[in-house]
């Protein structure tokens, strides 16, 4: 303690950078003041690197050890290392993709029925005496009026000449293919016949009924017809 001119605080600083215990000690039981700032603004913590003497000096200091950082790293900026740190000198591929990769959501499947190829009609002949209905199979590639009769008559026995009418119950006539094309699976559709002998009304495509005469029961026409023409004997 012979320095000329030395304070407490001069000596404090002195002793702590130079890491001298029992002077340390020696001066904060003579009251020493830790707060205190040397001319270059440092406090005897901040200067001291001896790790007993800095416990010593923690003692009277209320902020944390470790935030006390030496005079030439406490600098009024922050280093650009620091305020923006290397990234990570290798990236670990298998471990993004696996959290990167999303679950598939599973779609339930529904299989789908095939188009049919089929109209399931239920037909039978009006009047007859018969309730019953039989059930045909119309082609959807072919719904057309021509080939829905012929169906109809084939599976019934009928001669399409004695047709008048094909209804589809209760009460619409069926005339061309576009109804025919309305049909759905189930329907239930008549057949209404003349008796042979009689004349008939035939739906016309203008949805108008004509009277066509019929046949005798020998399968000639009536004389009826030709009235003015000469019999032969």
């Amino acid at each position: 303690m012979s320095m000329p001119c030395m304070t407490s605080m001069d000596a404090l600083h002195w002793a702590a950078k130079r890491g001298h215990r029992d002077i340390v000690e020696t001066l904060l039981a003579h009251g020493a003041d830790l707060s205190l700032r040397n001319k270059n603004k440092d406090t005897a913590l901040s200067l001291c690197s001896n790790p007993e003497v800095r416990k010593i000096l923690h003692k009277g200091v209320d902020e944390d050890m470790s935030a006390e950082l030496p005079t030439e790293s406490r600098l009024p900026i922050i280093p650009n290392y620091l305020r923006n740190p290397p990234l990570a000198d290798h990236v670990d591929i298998q471990e993004t993709r696996r959290s990167t990769i999303v679950p598939e959501r599973v779609v339930p499947t529904t299989k789908q029925n095939p188009l049919p190829e089929e109209l399931v009609l239920k037909v039978r002949v009006a009047n007859c005496g018969d309730p019953d209905f039989i059930e045909v199979e119309l082609p959807i590639a072919d719904l057309t009026y021509s080939r829905l009769l012929r169906l109809c008559t084939d599976e019934l026995d009928v001669n399409p000449a004695h047709v008048t009418r094909l209804r589809k119950l209760p009460n619409t006539i069926i005339r061309k293919d576009k109804d025919v094309a309305r049909l759905i699976n189930g329907q239930e559709l008549e057949l209404v016949v003349q008796p042979e002998g009689t004349t008939r009304l035939v739906p016309c495509s203008n949805g108008l009924l004509k009277k066509i005469p019929g046949s005798n029961a020998n399968g000639y026409q009536s004389i009826s017809l030709n009235k003015n023409q000469t019999i032969l004997y």
